[in-house]
């Protein structure tokens, strides 16, 4: 399907030139490019091989003139540098591919017609139908299709005789699959040299290909790139010339570190200062848990090599190669979902950039990893993620909670110390290029019930690793009850924000909560219950979920439920890193501008968290649950808005422990606050 549009496309492009590309792992689809018949002007291009900077045009005489005159320049090349074309056709190998082309494709010429074509792409996915850009709105666009090409694949084809930016429709394409919120690029921005270089800022359009001595082009008078990376200059032979924008090297094989400093100074070689800072990051929004499987029960699988080559192997369909720049892509993911796990075979694997990177990434895709002592030259995935590695034994991955738990541990490492968000804000610190801060997160807590106060602060009072605010609504009572007064002292001594509403008895809850929302200063609005216990990484977990999931809402499952009138823990089956409406509203993240589209909470005595999520859905929220480790919901006899009797949760549980038995996630229960005299007054089922 996908050779018959391209060459359906070849006949219908009249007189003007063509550019095929190809991107990914060989595959009989991607090898068939340069089988047909092609002009003399024709290109076929290899996006894994072409290095940044170089132009991508057609052969035509027209095109080469333009690339020698900004070659002179020392500017790189842009679209602009080459005339348009009849047609691009971009073929990927995975939606990972995907993302590598758009950051290469900024040096394709403007096309007529654009073909893009993934050849495989896993279940949790959806069809890439193109988001229309804001600024360029595609006026001139007379079709656009989207089709299914076999099995597993997906292609779609734009038409515009106006001509069309190949980098942009390859990114709208990629953005369809994932909601209303768009693959930002992070900061800062970046100009990038030499082969390989889109694995390092995949998905960005704004990116600038440079020539290996520089200068960064002007637009019209500033710089178009905060830094430059170049990848495989010799730092003897090769200086760096532009005086504002400085450069980083990085060497090919990832052994190696050279930094350029401003000023154009004589380059300083420095050898692993900062080993993880050598490593290609991962791209966080394609390789990542979604589709992560808690009850796999699987073989182990193996990385290790076989053949020559590194390999993960796995029994269905054959090993997993891992190519030499250790890319691991979504599809290869999804093929692994099945295995208990991977163990890596460090004694097998001699492409040692290729393992450091592919173990980064299977850490990242929640895949449990075993392995034995890891040995030096594996310096490159931190210290953190080095320590879990050999955490847990073959025995740990046949239990489904002791599996989970470590997946998510490995994960979170890996994406905080590996993904492209944070390799970039790495690198700008290092050259003193300031970034903007994480968004903050304001958490909304309404309470009807004084005692519950101390309780609920000290489960905020301990999350890490983000910056929040608290609005405490106190619904029907003061703030100077002795129940209150103490807690919410004690949670102002450590220092977070905090905002206190004093609500009227009569007003309804809903109405409540929204007052609460309108007191919030944050980005983000997290909502909590005042019996319920949170892990210290809840909200971290939900930050890092919204940003690979690119999620409007994030939320856990409701999965450990605590029924305190009989003293027992409950289990519940569910499916987790998936795009659902059935989450835990009481453990829910959401983007300020999306709850404000949304209408805000309705004014309503209960159940004001389904009709929040209901009002989502309608708004075309993209709903996301990650793990429910970190997160027990209390169940008592009264008081809840949420009323479901006992044998709703006993009849949908698949684990049962007598007491109150958390994940380990959970880390155990804080004191609450506010407590004077070493009084502690019961508020589980353990003590």
């Amino acid at each position: 399907m996908i050779r018959s549009l391209i060459r359906q496309a070849l006949r219908v492009r009249g007189d003007e030139p063509a550019v095929l590309c190809r991107i990914g792992r060989d595959n009989r689809t991607l090898d068939e490019l340069r089988r047909f018949r092609l002009r003399p002007t024709d290109r076929v291009v290899d996006l894994d091989e072409h290095p940044m900077g170089e132009s991508l045009g057609p052969h035509t005489t027209a095109g080469r003139d333009r690339a020698d005159a900004a070659r002179a320049r020392g500017g790189g090349h842009s679209p602009a540098d080459t005339e348009d074309v009849g047609l691009v056709a971009v073929v990927a190998a995975s939606y990972t591919d995907l993302r590598r082309a758009v950051t290469a494709a900024v040096h394709l010429p403007r096309a007529a017609h654009v073909v893009v074509a993934v050849t495989d792409t896993p279940a949790p996915h959806r069809p890439p139908v193109p988001h229309a850009p804001g600024l360029t709105d595609w006026h001139g666009l007379h079709e656009l299709q989207v089709v299914r090409v076999g099995r597993t694949g997906w292609a779609c084809s734009l038409f515009s005789p106006a001509g069309l930016d190949v980098a942009t429709v390859l990114a709208s394409a990629f953005d369809g699959t994932g909601g209303r919120r768009w693959a930002v690029p992070p900061r800062p921005v970046v100009a990038l040299h030499g082969p390989g270089a889109a694995s390092w800022r995949p998905g960005d359009t704004w990116v600038t290909g440079v020539a290996a001595t520089g200068p960064v082009p002007l637009t019209p008078v500033t710089p178009r790139a905060d830094l430059a990376l170049r990848l495989g200059t010799r730092e003897s032979s090769e200086e760096w010339s532009d005086p504002i924008v400085p450069a980083v090297d990085r060497p090919v094989s990832g052994t190696g570190v050279a930094a350029r400093g401003r000023n154009g100074a004589r380059p300083l070689t420095v050898r692993g200062p900062d080993p993880v800072a050598l490593v290609p990051p991962v791209d966080e929004l394609t390789v990542n848990p979604i589709g992560f499987t808690p009850d796999a029960s699987g073989p182990l699988g193996e990385l290790t090599r076989v053949d020559g080559r590194t390999v993960v192997t796995e029994g269905r369909t054959g090993p997993v190669a891992v190519p030499p720049d250790g890319t691991v892509t979504d599809v290869d993911l999804s093929r692994l979902r099945y295995l208990r796990g991977v163990r890596v075979d460090w004694a097998e694997l001699v492409e040692r950039d290729a393992a450091v990177r592919a173990v980064a990434s299977l850490a990242a895709g929640g895949v449990p990893l075993l392995s034995g002592p890891v040995p030096a030259w594996a310096v490159g995935l931190g210290e953190p993620l080095l320590g879990l590695l050999t955490d847990a034994g073959e025995a740990d991955l046949s239990d489904r909670s002791r599996r989970e738990e470590h997946s998510v541990r490995l994960r979170r490492v890996a994406l905080r110390t590996h993904g492209v968000r944070a390799r970039w804000r790495g690198l700008a610190a290092a050259e003193g290029i300031p970034v903007r801060p994480d968004p903050r997160v304001s958490v909304v807590l309404c309470t009807r019930r004084p005692e519950m106060v101390g309780f609920a602060l000290a489960q905020i009072a301990r999350q890490r690793g983000v910056d929040a605010e608290v609005v405490l609504a106190l619904h029907g009572f003061p703030a100077d009850l002795p129940e209150v007064a103490p807690a919410v002292a004690d949670f102002r001594a450590v220092g977070l924000p905090l905002t206190v509403y004093e609500a009227e008895d009569a007003r309804v809850f809903g109405a409540v909560f929204d007052d609460a929302v309108r007191r919030a200063s944050g980005d983000l609005v997290a909502k909590w219950d005042d019996d319920d216990w949170y892990g210290p990484e809840h909200l971290a977990d939900l930050l890092l979920a919204r940003e690979y999931a690119r999620a409007d809402v994030v939320a856990v499952g409701p999965e450990f439920v605590y029924l305190q009138e009989v003293d027992t823990t409950l289990r519940r089956a569910r499916t987790t890193e998936t795009v659902t409406r059935s989450v835990a509203g009481s453990a829910l993240l959401a983007d300020r501008a999306v709850l404000d589209d949304a209408g805000g909470f309705r004014p309503l005595p209960r159940a004001v968290d389904t009709q929040m999520l209901v009002a989502f859905e309608h708004a075309g929220a993209r709903v996301y649950r990650t793990h429910g480790l970190g997160f027990v919901i209390r169940r008592t006899a009264d008081g809840h808005t949420w009323s479901q009797d006992l044998t709703y949760f006993l009849d949908k549980q698949t684990d049962q422990w007598s007491g109150w038995r958390p994940s380990a996630l959970l880390e155990g229960e804080p004191e609450p606050l506010g407590l004077r005299d070493g009084v502690v007054e019961q508020v589980g089922g353990r003590r």
